[in-house]
C-alpha cells in the first residue's frame, strides 16, 4: 500500500468544482472570487486534507465517505435540516452535504465506509455490523477532545506518512477515535469471554505481535489473528499481560527490541544511522532516543560510536 499524496490549487471554479467531485462525490459549487487550496496526503485508507479558501463558495456535495471537518473560521453545513459551524470536530456521513466557506481554513479527515467499517467490526466482533453513525456532533467534549488529538497527532506526522508503519498507527488511531467520539447507532453490547477464551487470545495475538512486528500492522490485525475483536483482546491484555502492557503498548516494545538488536548488530563507525533504524521500525528519531534510553540506559548515538 502506497502513500497517495496531491496538491491542489486553482481561482477557477471549474477546475475547483472538477477537484472536490473527485475528492469528495459528485458537487455543485457557487462561488465569488475563489480561491481553492487543497493538500492532502493518506493512502487507500484514510486521507488527510489541510484546505485554505481564499473567498467563498457554496457547495451541495454528494460525500461517499466519512469525514470529519473542523475549523475555527467561517465553515457552515447543514445535513438533513440540520445547520451548524465546524468549530468543534463535526462527522459527515455519505449523503448530501451542504456547505458555505469564507476565507477559511479547514482541516478534514476522510475515511472510507468499508475501511471504517472493517475497523469498527473489529472493535465491536460484530461481522454484520452496518456502520452508521447517531448524529454530526461529537458524544461530549471531553470525547471531542480525544479525537482532536488523535488528528492533531496525525497532521503533525504527515512528514513520516511515507513509512508504512506510521500509516498503519495513523489510521488505527483516528478510525477508532472516530469510533469512540461519534456514537455508533446501537453499539451499546456487551460481550464476555471466559478466562480460557482470553489466554488463548493473549497468547495467539502476542505470538503474531511479536512475528509480524517488521510489518505495518495493527492491533486490528492482531485480534483478527486471534480470532477476537479489539475491544476483547485489550481485555485480554489487561487481565494477562505481567507486564501490564495495552496491545499497543505490546507491539512498540517488540520493535523497540528489535531495533535495539539492530543497533547492537550494527558495527561502530559502520553505515547505519540512528534515524535509519529509527524509521525502520515505525519511530521517529526523538522518539526512539527518548524510549531508548529509558528502556536500555543509553542513547543509541552511544551504542553505534557517534
Amino acid at each position: 500500500m502506497s502513500v497517495l499524496e496531491e496538491h491542489f490549487r486553482s481561482a477557477d471554479v471549474g477546475e475547483a468544482e472538477e477537484y472536490i467531485g473527485r475528492s469528495y462525490g459528485k458537487v455543485q459549487l457557487d462561488a465569488d472570487d475563489l480561491v481553492f487550496d487543497e493538500s492532502s496526503m493518506g493512502d487507500e485508507r484514510f486521507d488527510l486534507r489541510r484546505l485554505h479558501v481564499g473567498g467563498g463558495y457554496r457547495a451541495s456535495c454528494d460525500l461517499e465517505a466519512v469525514i470529519v471537518v473542523q475549523s475555527a473560521d467561517r465553515y457552515e453545513w447543514e445535513v438533513g435540516g440540520v445547520r451548524g459551524t465546524a468549530h468543534a470536530p463535526v462527522l459527515f456521513q455519505p449523503g448530501t452535504l451542504h456547505c458555505r466557506l469564507q476565507d477559511a481554513r479547514v482541516r478534514v479527515v476522510a475515511l472510507p465506509v468499508h475501511e471504517l467499517t472493517s475497523v469498527a467490526r473489529t472493535v465491536y466482533n460484530d461481522d454484520t455490523l452496518t456502520l452508521s453513525f447517531a448524529g454530526p456532533s461529537a458524544s461530549s467534549r471531553s470525547l471531542s477532545a480525544v479525537w482532536q488529538s488523535a488528528a492533531a497527532m496525525a497532521f503533525d506526522a504527515q512528514p513520516l506518512l511515507a513509512n508504512d508503519l506510521v500509516r498503519a498507527s495513523v489510521f488505527r488511531s483516528l478510525a477508532v477515535s472516530t469510533l469512540e467520539a461519534f456514537a455508533v447507532v446501537d453499539d451499546a453490547r456487551v460481550r464476555r469471554e471466559t478466562v480460557e477464551q482470553q489466554q488463548n487470545a493473549y497468547r495467539a495475538a502476542v505470538a503474531f505481535l511479536e512475528d509480524h512486528a517488521s510489518l505495518p500492522i495493527t492491533i486490528d490485525d492482531a485480534a483478527a489473528a486471534a480470532g477476537v475483536g479489539s475491544a476483547a483482546l485489550a481485555r485480554a491484555f489487561q487481565t494477562h499481560s505481567l507486564a501490564g502492557r495495552t496491545p499497543a503498548e505490546h507491539l512498540s516494545a517488540v520493535r523497540l527490541d528489535a531495533a535495539h538488536a539492530d543497533l547492537v548488530r550494527s558495527p561502530i563507525g559502520g553505515s547505519a544511522t540512528v534515524g535509519g533504524i529509527a524509521a525502520r521500525w515505525g519511530f521517529t528519531e526523538d522518539a526512539f532516543i527518548r524510549r531508548h534510553l529509558q528502556a536500555y540506559g543509553i542513547t543509541p548515538g552511544e551504542l553505534l560510536g557517534l
